[in-house]
């Protein structure tokens, strides 16, 4: 699995498809998903076989426009904790900057380029498999839900100047231009999306019922009222935060409402603390890179939160009793 993304990807994905009449268990099936997937946001799953169930998805239920239909149901929501720490942020550039550090390390096969000048800036989205299999569908899904995120952080109606896709023109031009909210352009170089430059450095402001929302989901099953434990929901945020730069004690306490002394009370009760779950968390994250992608070692080792590679390395074999090199050529 080189290439993989959240399984958050598919919120709303069960709902969108019965309501075409048909069976979400059965194509998901079809390209070796378990109904599990639905049911856990944070686990990682080959993203070729994401953009090959949207595909088949579309396909079956004659709806062209499928993946755009399913990025409008999204938005901050499709990733987690990350939604509740970009809401926390000072400025919606700097929620774009934390935003795009957890992509790169969370979705692993899109790459998110961006252009800035004066008046605008632009966001370019590629895909490393596209050549492969058909990326219509997700880069629909993608490309909304970026979309979607940012209009949510200002708090507004807050459209693109321009949305221009790979993809040839549809019959349903209007239903993309209204999904988007924009004049949209296909059969264009690159999938990229334009917005004034002066959108950036305003306040994030976002609806306090949303942030009400996005806290309440990661911090309960997917698509259940029960809420998790708090250990697990301190995983949650780790997993989303290390990427970032900005996981620690005092951030994972706000995203959990807690104070950090109360947060840290909490988790001795539990026979925990923010520690423990913070080098198991980077464990798991670390084998799960080396095993399934190829992520260079340095990169890993800044994503997992350490000042250099040469750290990252002590503390793994300490870990496993392997360094990052071999338990990677172990594992393929």
């Amino acid at each position: 699995m080189k290439h993989f993304v959240r399984a958050g990807s598919l919120l709303g994905y069960p709902e969108q498809v019965r309501r075409y009449g048909h069976n979400p268990t059965e194509l998901l099936q079809r390209v070796g998903f378990r109904p599990s997937v639905l049911h856990d946001p944070d686990l990682y799953i080959p993203y070729e076989h994401l953009a090959e169930l949207l595909e088949i998805t579309a396909a079956t239920c004659q709806a062209p426009d499928f993946g755009l239909q399913l990025g409008v149901r999204q938005g901050l929501e499709a990733v987690g904790a990350l939604g509740s720490a970009l809401c926390l942020q000072r400025t919606v550039a700097d929620a774009m900057t934390l935003m795009l550090k957890s992509v790169d390390f969370h979705a692993r096969g899109v790459r998110i380029d961006t252009h800035l000048d004066p008046e605008w800036i632009e966001l370019s989205m590629h895909f490393a498999f596209a050549r492969e299999i058909a990326c219509d569908q997700l880069t629909q899904l993608s490309m909304v839900l970026l979309t979607r995120g940012i209009e949510q952080l200002h708090g507004r109606p807050d459209r693109p100047a321009l949305v221009c896709l790979v993809s040839p023109e549809p019959e349903n031009v209007a239903a993309f231009e209204q999904g988007f909210g924009c004049k949209v352009m296909f059969g264009q170089n690159e999938n990229r999306v334009r917005y004034p430059t002066a959108g950036l450095v305003v306040p994030v402001n976002v609806d306090p019922a949303l942030g009400q929302r996005l806290g309440n989901q990661w911090r309960k099953n997917w698509q259940q009222s029960r809420e998790v434990t708090l250990i697990q929901q301190v995983e949650r945020a780790i997993t989303a935060l290390l990427p970032t730069g900005e996981c620690n004690l005092d951030m994972v306490a706000r995203l959990v409402s807690m104070h950090p002394r109360s947060l840290q009370h909490q988790l001795k009760e539990e026979s925990s603390s923010f520690g423990e779950i913070l080098k198991a968390s980077r464990l798991r994250l670390a084998c799960q890179h080396l095993e399934q992608s190829d992520i260079s070692l340095t990169t890993l080792a800044l994503n997992l939160g350490f000042s250099e590679l040469a750290v990252f390395s002590r503390a793994f074999k300490q870990w496993t009793g392997s360094s990052p090199r071999a338990w990677r050529k172990a594992a393929s």
